[in-house]
């Protein structure tokens, strides 16, 4: 007998070795279908329950389906329709300014004056201010209710200058008031302008009048 060689046992019978090996690939077939169905199994699982995740977060809000719409926040009904100051120029001829010097410096309206008219505005009387007459700021713009626009745009090209109305006023004609702290005009290629608050009896309801922006503070005449 050479070495290595088993003989077949008699008493095995000749098809066991065909059927074992049967048997085994069977057994092999079964153990992928079952790993297979396992895997179905999960990604089934991982698929449902990242959809009731993602359900969850909608009803929760944390955030938007594939089908939520923005929503943009509406403005009450009257919010569009309500009307905004607006800056306008002022024409600076139709400015009828008499300019007045309360300080003790000499030639302090000569100067001005000439700047004004340089600017093509009308200047009226050129004069030392009423005696005690006192101005602690910049400078007085001192007007009646027709020359409101023309102090508006005057309080423009003047820094620091406080508004000052006299309701008994008449006319359009202004004065200018130069005080202790008046350092000069803005540069002279800055125009006269007026910002107009709208008027309150045409606002929209639901609109507030804002007050009313000027660029100057504005005093009552005393």
């Amino acid at each position: 007998m050479a070495d290595g060689y088993l003989p077949r046992d008699p008493a095995r019978p000749p098809d066991a070795d065909a059927e074992a090996a049967a048997l085994a690939a069977a057994e092999r077939r079964r153990r992928h279908k079952r790993a297979r169905q396992s895997l179905v199994f999960v990604a089934l699982f991982l698929v449902v329950l990242g959809i009731g995740i993602g359900a969850a977060g909608v009803n929760q809000g944390w955030w938007a389906g594939p089908f939520a719409v923005d929503e943009e926040p509406s403005a009450g009904p009257s919010a569009a329709a309500c009307p905004t100051p607006t800056t306008v120029p002022v024409d600076a001829a139709g400015v009828d300014v008499s300019v007045l010097n309360s300080t003790d410096q000499q030639g302090l309206a000569g100067g001005v004056a000439d700047e004004l008219r340089a600017r093509d505005v009308a200047v009226g009387a050129v004069a030392n201010a009423p005696e005690g007459t006192t101005v602690d700021g910049s400078a007085q713009i001192r007007f009646g209710p027709e020359g409101r626009r023309s102090a508006l745009g005057l309080a423009s090209i003047t820094p620091g200058a406080e508004l000052v109305q006299d309701d008994q006023r008449a006319g359009a004609a202004v004065d200018l008031v130069l005080g202790a702290s008046f350092s000069g005009l803005a540069p002279a290629d800055t125009p006269l302008t007026a910002t107009v608050e709208p008027d309150p009896a045409s606002l929209p309801a639901g609109c507030a009048s804002a007050a009313p922006t000027t660029g100057a503070p504005t005093t009552p005449a005393p």
